[in-house]
């Protein structure tokens, strides 16, 4: 009857243990807690714990004694209260395309690291005191634990969805972990003042978001520009809403940022440099950039190099790091790092800001309860905090959408054929 926190569905001592346990007593996660939810990282389960946003959570041993070694302020606001048999330790393994010279090659430095001042101390800083050769069946206990549940939870089951919860999906412009931390308060929200059961549905990609959206899997979901005109040209899906930013406004921007002490002051100096883009279905960390640069005068043969990174986040890193001499985000994530170092060489024109979008699948009546429920959020207490946990992009509310309102993103994607022929751009007919 209490809520639980599980770090990652294919997580051993986060999920899978806990869930055996489970099922030796004849019970299902869903008919032991009153709700459980997914951190997606072993030191925020704690965190949430510490916090009592959950009131239990399984994590690593590992982890949590090495929070412990170094003073984590949540470790000493938890206490364990039972632990599961010893299995295998996490192993190292290796890609079966690894060729055999690179496999004995990784193996004979790790086997040797504890042997050498340098490697003591690195294998220090992991909490690691040595690296051991072990066989396969150290991880025997782990394949019956595996029978065991999957023989409770089929897997046919897995893609039957709860008709009484509302799906909200939201694309990765962040990894897991911080996107919980962003909009799990938001669906806290919904669930509190529309009385229906909303569950936040991630998903690894930006096109894993708009599939799940357009078969039903997900309900309602916050996109892109470019993901929402995907999803609007593939299945039909509406959008309904598009959330007003801090500086009162509903566009955005992409900016293309270099290091603060570069020497690189505009966009035509980034011929022969190395730029960073984000997904590459995401409008302001690589559609709209890489148009910059084409009215630069720039195509990206004539770069140094480039790559696309999942996060925006991941970019600024990137850049931030040396990596790459340039990088492409949105305008609220350059701000965030902006004291770490970073400025902005060039901005694009407004970007009307990603909508909330309903799958073909919602019925209209499910479509009304969020867009009631979302358009009023701004006007209590209460809702302007679960705001303020979003990017500033939702800091101003939301107000209702037009497919209109994203004719100029569509006209940009549906004229790539005729300005490029890297085939670059996402393959799409808007």
């Amino acid at each position: 009857g209490k809520t639980f926190a599980f770090t990652d569905p294919k997580s051993n001592s986060g999920r899978l243990y806990p869930v055996y346990r489970l099922a030796r007593m004849g019970l299902r996660p869903e008919e032991f807690f009153k709700k459980y939810i997914y951190s997606y990282s072993h030191n925020k389960s704690v965190e949430l714990v510490a916090k009592r946003i959950v009131d239990g959570a399984a994590v690593e041993s590992l982890v949590y004694e090495y929070m412990k070694k170094k003073g984590n302020p949540y470790v000493k606001e938890t206490r364990i209260i039972e632990k599961s048999p010893d299995f295998g330790i996490p192993p190292v393994v290796v890609s079966p395309g690894a060729s055999l010279y690179v496999k004995e090659k990784v193996k004979e430095i790790l086997l040797n690291m504890h042997k050498t001042a340098e490697g003591k101390s690195i294998l220090s800083a992991m909490n690691i005191d040595r690296f051991v050769e072990v066989p396969d069946s150290n991880y025997n206990s782990i394949r019956q634990m595996e029978k065991v549940v999957s023989k409770l939870t089929p897997t046919k089951k897995k893609k039957e969805k709860d008709d009484s919860v509302i799906y909200f999906g939201v694309i990765p412009r962040d990894n897991p972990r911080i996107t919980y931390e962003k909009y799990q308060p938001l669906i806290d929200y919904l669930t509190e003042t529309t009385g229906h059961k909303f569950e936040l549905k991630l998903k690894k990609s930006y096109e894993d978001t708009v599939v799940s959206l357009g078969n039903g899997e997900t309900d309602v979901a916050i996109l892109g520009p470019l993901t929402y005109l995907e999803a609007h040209a593939r299945y039909g899906a509406v959008c309904i809403l598009r959330p007003v930013t801090d500086s009162n406004q509903a566009f955005y921007n992409s900016v293309i940022i270099t290091k603060k002490n570069s020497n690189i002051k505009r966009l035509s100096d980034l011929k022969g440099k190395s730029v960073a883009f984000a997904a590459v279905k995401s409008t302001s960390g690589n559609l709209l950039p890489r148009y910059l640069l084409a009215e630069a005068g720039i195509h990206l043969k004539e770069l140094g190099g480039y790559k696309n990174f999942d996060y925006h986040d991941s970019v600024v890193k990137r850049v931030l790091r040396g990596e790459y001499d340039a990088g492409a985000v949105r305008d609220s994530v350059a701000n965030k790092y902006m004291p770490l170092g970073i400025r902005i060489i060039a901005r694009s024109a407004p970007i009307p800001t990603g909508p909330v979008v309903v799958g073909p699948k919602t019925s209209y009546v499910t479509g009304e309860i969020i867009k009631s429920a979302l358009i009023n959020i701004n006007k209590t207490e209460r809702g302007r905090k679960v705001l303020k946990k979003l990017d500033p992009e939702f800091w101003g509310g939301f107000i209702e959408a037009r497919d209109s309102d994203y004719q100029g993103i569509r006209d940009m994607i549906n004229n790539v054929p005729k300005t490029c022929g890297m085939g670059c751009h996402p393959k799409i007919r808007l």
